[in-house]
């Protein structure tokens, strides 16, 4: 692994990059000791096997496995799939080719576009499961398209009774109610949570810029208030007055609200916002002088922001516009950590099997993409690839370490923690697009 510390876009898992919605709970009791979600089927209801052979119910033939991705192939968040989704399949190819699948089977991607809508990721969820026949979902993206489509996830029959749920892996997001294994028993979230990522940079700026001032624009949703609210509790300066704004995901345009912020006059502008309006404030803050520091998540990719602000003008005009900005990272740089061997072998990857331009976003969707291969490793390894055996393999997952994630940040999840990520570090982006640590070491969601 390369130098984390080396001068260093999610969102946006995804950025953001990213939940609160309750469904059946069920007792915890009812588990069983593989971590088998409550209630959930322990692999012989529906399940073929032959002796010495894999048991396996839907999704998992005598040469592929299905999984499925509910996420925005077009629309305002279309940047995110269009990155993510071509990266999974290149990797997976990579598997099936170099590395002779998983089991003996090949792994096949069934993306499908959600338009970063919940009622669209509803019908999407509905599609894969009843059509496709997926054995599980990976890394479905976004706050609001993961409310629309996981209860029905994980409750298909919408009857209470979470045993008939799917695997709902990885989910591109940092919603933390997506992480109560009582209450959504088949989901497991990927990025780090908000609410973490607020505290960690509001305790952030307390001991570096004590004392400045502080403005906020965020996203009017679960996403947006998660962050902004976390960070409001612990900030231990003034908010100034009148220097709060929020915006609609649908929205078009944004500068009313910009300029009543720089009116309020901060020393800093935190930003919990999606990369498509992130652009905008940039791009009106060179049109009117402004210069605030610029504190914002982890779900604006840095390469997808610089892309966006540079436009025309290319990607290196784009960081220069956006250095100085703070924001938190937990995965290699692909600029910074370019000679580090697990970029290299990321870069010879996307290159070989038709993947995209390297960049943040393509670290990240990797990185969900070697997860899921450990999670169906581990279910070979157990003799158990129906949906329930799956399940339980991802929560058996201890100190998994992605090759392309920062040292010190491994994943280690149970059937009652499905959260994957948790640790974060904050970072500073400079002119040549290297994400710079902040601090010696990651920073865990516990504090």
């Amino acid at each position: 692994m390369g130098n984390m510390f080396k001068p260093l876009l999610l969102l946006s898992a995804l950025l953001i990059v990213a939940l609160t919605v309750g469904i059946a709970c069920n007792d915890d009791d009812d588990d069983d000791d593989t971590g088998t979600p409550t209630d959930a089927p322990t692999g012989t209801d529906g399940a073929t096997e032959t002796p010495g052979e894999l048991l396996t119910d839907v999704g998992v033939s005598d040469t592929e496995i299905k999984l499925g991705q509910s996420i925005a192939l077009s629309g305002a968040a279309a940047s995110y799939g269009t990155a993510i989704v071509p990266t999974i399949e290149a990797y997976f190819e990579y598997v099936n080719t170099e590395l002779g699948g998983v089991c003996e089977r090949d792994i096949k991607h069934v993306a499908e576009d959600d338009k970063y809508s919940p009622a669209d990721a509803r019908e999407v969820a509905q599609k894969l499961i009843d059509q496709e026949k997926i054995a599980a979902f990976i890394g479905n993206l976004g706050t609001a398209a993961n409310f629309g489509s996981y209860g029905y996830i994980n409750d298909p029959n919408d009857d209470g009774d979470t045993s008939d749920g799917v695997p709902d892996l990885f989910i591109a997001t940092g919603i933390n109610a997506f992480a109560d294994a009582s209450a959504a028993p088949w989901t497991i979230l990927f990025n780090p949570d908000y609410t973490s990522e607020g505290t960690i940079l509001a305790n952030f700026l307390n001991d570096n810029n004590p004392g400045e001032t502080v403005a906020i624009l965020y996203q009017n949703d679960d996403f947006g208030k998660a962050g902004r609210d976390a960070f409001v509790a612990e900030f231990e300066a003034d908010i100034v007055a009148d220097g709060e704004e929020s915006y609609e995901s649908t929205a078009t345009e944004i500068t009313s609200q910009l300029a009543n912020l720089r009116n309020a006059d901060p020393d800093i502008l935190f930003l919990y916002s999606i990369p498509q309006f992130t652009a905008k404030v940039f791009a009106y803050m060179a049109q009117n002088d402004w210069a605030p520091q610029v504190v914002m998540s982890y779900v604006n990719s840095a390469g997808l922001v610089a892309s966006l602000v540079g436009g025309d003008a290319g990607v290196a005009a784009g960081f220069e516009a956006i250095a100085g900005a703070i924001s938190t990272n937990y995965l290699l740089d692909p600029v910074a950590d370019a000679a580090d061997p697990a970029i290299v072998e990321h870069t010879r990857i996307m290159a070989d099997y038709g993947g995209p331009s390297v960049g943040n976003l393509t670290v990240y969707a990797q990185a969900i993409a070697e997860t899921a291969v450990e999670t169906l490793e581990i279910a070979c390894d157990n003799g158990d690839m129906t949906r329930a055996g799956i399940m339980a393999a991802a929560e058996s997952v201890t100190d998994f370490h992605p090759s392309i994630m920062l040292a010190g940040i491994n994943l280690t999840m149970s059937d009652t923690d499905h959260a994957a990520i948790q640790s974060l570090i904050p970072v500073e982006i400079q002119a040549d697009g290297v994400l710079e640590p902040l601090v010696d070491e990651p920073i865990s969601a516990g504090g």
